[in-house]
C-alpha cells in the first residue's frame, strides 16, 4: 500500500508534533525524580532529617520554596496534555508532618492527620 504524500505544511505539523512529544517525555522525568528525592528526604530517621535540616536552614527552605512553584508548574504542565502516558505527578507536600524542638535541633514527629469524613470523599 502506498502512503499519500504529505504536504509541507502537514510534513511540518507532524514534527510539531513529535517536538511536543520529545518534550512532554522530558517533562515527564521530573515527577518520578521529585519523587524519589522527596520520599528519600522525608523517610530519613529523625536525627538525621534534623541533621539535614540543620546543616544550612536557608538552603533547606530555599530548596522547599523552588519545589512547591516548580511542582504546581510541572503538574498543570502535564495536566494540560492531558494524556494518560503522563499521569505521574510532583508531590507537592512534605513526605511526613514534623515540627523541631525549641532549639531546632530535634525533630518531633506529628501524628498523621486524621482521615477525611466519608462524606466529604463521595
Amino acid at each position: 500500500m502506498l502512503l499519500p504524500s504529505l504536504t509541507q505544511s502537514q510534513q511540518d505539523a507532524l514534527v510539531l508534533d513529535e517536538f511536543i512529544l520529545q518534550t512532554a517525555e522530558a517533562l515527564n522525568h521530573l515527577p518520578a525524580t521529585m519523587g524519589r528525592c522527596n520520599a528519600s528526604f522525608w523517610n530519613l530517621p529523625d536525627e538525621r532529617l534534623a541533621v539535614v535540616r540543620n546543616t544550612n536552614p536557608d538552603r533547606t527552605a530555599a530548596v522547599f520554596a523552588a519545589n512547591s512553584p516548580l511542582g504546581t508548574q510541572v503538574n498543570s504542565m502535564l495536566d494540560t496534555l492531558a494524556s494518560p502516558m503522563y499521569s505521574a505527578r510532583v508531590p507537592l507536600v512534605p513526605g511526613r508532618q514534623i515540627a523541631l524542638d525549641s532549639s531546632g535541633d530535634s525533630v518531633i514527629p506529628l501524628p498523621p492527620p486524621p482521615p477525611l469524613p466519608t462524606a466529604l470523599l463521595a
